[in-house]
């Protein structure tokens, strides 16, 4: 049923914002046969601690949303097809380094350069997005519906991967790399470039003016701070659920089910979530509910079903997803209501940047609390969840805050 509306929504868009809802599979197709089982084979195949692989996701995370700001007002100078181009090559020798590295050093780099492609592809891609669908209602759709498709290719992403694990993860990392030169190539013959893009290049639209005003604009700055609760229990898909998958002694399969667990819900039901929320529950409680959901997610891992063991990750799965599914379509739509048109990549930047801080800081803190040998593990999970309370209902009030006039 889903499936219907998506095809009946799709004939409604342009040439250019097909490419685009497509690239959401192919991106998180590459990404997710690779980073679900990075944290693995760095602990189990390389024997790295727990505090450095949260280093070494934390920095890709790092790197990535950290660097988005950069990315974006690059792209809003030098257009958003020519960002989204050099990021596939970036990321194409950043996955190339994961497989292969067998190393600390080599390892960061890697991790350093997969992340600095997203950083720049990312903000391009999700502006030039917004600018083909400049009102609320158009764009609420057109971001659910990619990420629709991104949940198809992270579904197809660990199934894919965990084939290739079972030769080595060296062809994970290769096979990853080349099908985002592959991807280079889509960009480069199908996405037109935005002759219309309001490019800023003036003397009186220096960056970091604008990098200025937009820390300034203090309704935008509670908006991604309350936001920043959604990049943090995202980035516990790679470390956190590894871990504890480990420390009970269960098999790397489990993270694939969850994966899929998490895909086929987004698949089946992106959707119809997504029209529920525009037509009955709103748009400020969605977002509230959706990051309370991802932070109770975490209460599945105080259970231990013994007769069924990986029951309590798939619920925890499962009601991530759900979570998930209220929360980020409306995210990334909502980022335009605060900025000019040609200020989308600086501002999707600001925003996945100071994200990025927040899931950084949280990796790599949750990753030594996670080495701390006689720390309850618990109260890690209850944390996440209590920041879950807090964040969903900051989220619902400044949203409820927002005037009902589009900013572009």
């Amino acid at each position: 049923m889903s499936s219907n509306n998506f095809f009946a929504d799709w004939r409604l868009l342009s040439a250019a914002s097909r490419v685009l809802v497509l690239n959401g599979f192919t991106f998180n197709l590459g990404f997710y046969m690779l980073l679900p089982y990075l944290a693995d084979h760095l602990q189990r195949v390389l024997g790295l601690s727990p505090w450095h692989v949260g280093l070494v996701i934390g920095l890709r995370v790092l790197s990535q949303q950290g660097l988005f700001l950069v990315g974006g007002t690059l792209g809003d100078y030098l257009g958003y097809k020519r960002l989204i181009l050099f990021g596939c090559l970036v990321r194409v020798l950043g996955f190339a380094l994961l497989g292969v590295a067998q190393n600390l050093p080599l390892l960061l780099l890697g991790a350093f350069l997969t992340g600095f492609a997203g950083a720049l592809f990312t903000p391009s891609s999700n502006a030039y997005l917004a600018y083909e669908a400049p009102d609320q209602v158009r764009r609420d759709r057109i971001f659910a519906m990619q990420n629709w498709m991104s949940e198809a290719g992270m579904f197809l992403g660990p199934l894919l991967g965990i084939s290739l694990v079972a030769l080595s993860f060296t062809w994970v990392g290769l096979s990853a790399a080349l099908l985002f030169f592959v991807l280079f190539i889509i960009q480069w013959r199908f996405l037109p470039v935005l002759s219309d893009q309001p490019k800023r290049v003036s003397a009186q639209q220096r960056f970091w003016h604008q990098w200025k005003s937009m820390l300034k604009n203090q309704r935008f700055m509670r908006f991604i701070l309350c936001a920043c609760a959604f990049h943090l229990f995202f980035h516990q898909l790679y470390l956190s659920l590894p871990s504890e998958v480990e420390a009970r002694g269960l098999g790397s399969y489990i993270i694939t089910w969850v994966f899929m667990t998490t895909s086929v819900m987004g698949i089946l039901l992106q959707m119809p979530i997504s029209r529920l929320v525009s037509r009955t529950i709103g748009s400020s409680k969605a977002m509230g509910l959706g990051l309370l959901l991802m932070g109770g997610s975490f209460l599945w891992f105080l259970t231990d079903i013994s007769i069924l063991p990986w029951l309590s990750f798939v619920a925890y799965g499962a009601t991530f997803s759900l979570g998930s599914m209220l929360v980020l379509p409306l995210l990334g739509s909502y980022v335009p209501r605060f900025c000019d048109k040609s200020e989308l990549g600086s501002y999707y930047g600001l925003y996945s940047c100071v994200g990025g801080v927040a899931a950084f800081s949280g990796t790599v803190g949750i990753g030594w609390l996670l080495s701390i040998e006689h720390l309850d593990r618990q109260l890690i999970w209850l944390g996440l969840a209590c920041i879950g309370i807090f964040a969903g209902y900051g989220l619902y009030k400044q949203i409820n805050k927002i005037s009902t006039s589009s900013a572009i």
